[in-house]
């Protein structure tokens, strides 16, 4: 097709696995591959140059912004895709980027990116979203002789992009990216390695508020509260005074999520509030509030005004949430749809609305039929309706490390008569409860259960 040239360029080191599909998914949507090798000691530049690409070579120095500016300098397209090697064009998306390179009209194409969960997912269903949505990510950008990246780690062109006059257009067109898959980050340790970049990321960027967001995220998902906290309380201060095209958004929901975890509903709704005023709507922020209002009711005396009130606060925010996820895609989110009908699922159980508790548990599933807590809170529906039978037989796929499933598992066994199993079962829930509960009612759940048993 004629028009305007589109070079693809990306870094990598020892991906001989993974780089072939990469490259074989480009195939005509691109007129040239540009590769920065950091240091490969398997067949990765082999493969690379076989696959017509230009190869450089640029030791590793633990930043990930001046191969990708390399790359580019050497690129000769008027158009630059990045990708990297565990990612793949999703068919099709050739045709949505010739298309926006011939209509020009922008700085920077922002593509969608889908997240396998599962090795052994097709393109087809990684491109559902079944399981979670995908987001923007800013990928086509015009080529010009100043484009320079910035950040050692979740390195991006802002100060390019201010230059240029910022302006962003939706390229209609799928990246598909494997490097999520849980099995695949740990086996490249990525957590550790993104950790120690973005901690001298902060130190040399004097904690502010988008490293500072990207590091309590991290430390955060990898179970250190303390950690995260640390630098969320150190960063904070100084989100009102952020320049404008910094986002404070992953900085607010990290601060959110540790509040959460200690059952503080205040700070949680403060810290969305101001990420809202200044950012706008955002799924994440919804969902956070739903579920913040869902602690609080769980906190307020049951029968109560209060409780009501939050009960229906929590119900509006994560409909909200799921109204926003399924008009739109974000840059950035971290909800999926099959988390926010779980917890709207148990809204509704605290309503004693088991009913519409079931049917949000089947949406739920319909997301993710292979999510253990969507099987769990489906047979809590199942139970809280009447049908132990049926709540025990839907809790069996629930059944491992979490203390959720062998909590509902005891209860059910307990309405159908069978004390021996739900004493056997609540010692299972006990044994898993370090990890906590996912939903904060049922402690009270197993409190009840406990005196029922005479185990209180």
């Amino acid at each position: 097709m004629a028009g305007p040239r589109i070079s693809l360029c990306l870094i990598a080191r020892d991906e001989e696995l993974l780089l072939p599909g990469c490259l074989e998914s480009v195939r005509g949507a691109v007129d040239e591959i540009v590769l920065v090798d950091t240091g490969s000691r398997d067949r990765t530049v082999e493969l690379a140059r076989s696959a017509g690409a230009t190869v450089l070579a640029r030791p590793w120095d633990d930043d990930f912004a001046a191969p990708r500016t390399l790359a580019a300098r050497a690129a000769r397209g008027e158009w630059i895709l990045q990708l990297d090697a565990d990612e793949r064009l999703a068919p099709g998306a050739g045709r949505g980027l010739r298309r926006a390179a011939m209509e020009g009209g922008f700085v920077v194409g922002m593509l969608r990116l889908h997240n396998a969960s599962r090795p052994d997912e097709s393109p087809k269903e990684i491109l559902s979203g079944a399981a979670r949505r995908p987001c923007l990510v800013p990928r086509l950008l015009r080529n010009t002789s100043d484009l320079e990246y910035q950040g050692r780690i979740h390195e991006f062109v802002a100060d390019w992009l201010a230059r240029q006059g910022g302006s962003r257009r939706l390229v209609d067109a799928d990246i598909l990216h494997l490097g999520y898959v849980p099995a695949t980050r740990a086996a490249k340790a990525k957590r550790e390695r993104n950790l120690a970049l973005l901690r001298r990321r902060c130190a040399e960027e004097g904690h502010g508020v988008v490293p500072a967001g990207y590091l309590s995220l991290e430390l955060f998902q990898a179970g250190d509260l303390a950690g995260a906290h640390e630098v969320v309380e150190r960063a904070w201060p100084a989100v009102d005074c952020a320049p404008k095209g910094q986002s404070i958004l992953r900085l607010a929901m990290a601060r959110a999520a540790i509040a959460l975890r200690r059952g503080d509903a205040k700070v949680v709704l403060d810290s969305l509030e101001r990420a809202e005023r200044r950012e706008g709507r955002h799924p994440d922020l919804d969902y956070l509030r739903g579920v913040a209002e869902e602690v609080r009711a769980v906190q307020s005396p049951p029968g109560s005004l209060e409780r009501e009130n939050s009960l229906r606060r929590a119900e509006a925010a994560l409909r909200a949430g799921i109204d926003l996820l399924s008009g739109a895609v974000f840059e950035f989110t971290v909800t999926a749809e099959v988390d926010a009908r779980l917890h709207l699922s148990s809204v509704h159980l605290l309503q004693n609305r088991p009913g519409e508790a079931l049917r949000e548990a089947g949406r739920a599933l319909e997301c993710d039929p292979r999510s253990p807590l969507a099987w769990t809170t489906a047979a809590e529906a199942l139970l809280s309706a009447g049908q132990p039978a049926r709540a025990l037989e839907a809790v069996q796929r629930a059944l491992g490390e979490r203390a959720d499933g062998w909590l509902i598992a005891a209860a059910a066994a307990f309405d159908l008569g069978a004390r021996a199993d739900a004493r056997t079962f609540l010692f299972k829930a006990r044994k898993h409860q370090s990890a906590g509960f996912e939903h904060l009612h049922r402690v009270a759940r197993l409190r009840q259960l406990e005196r029922a048993l005479g185990e209180a």
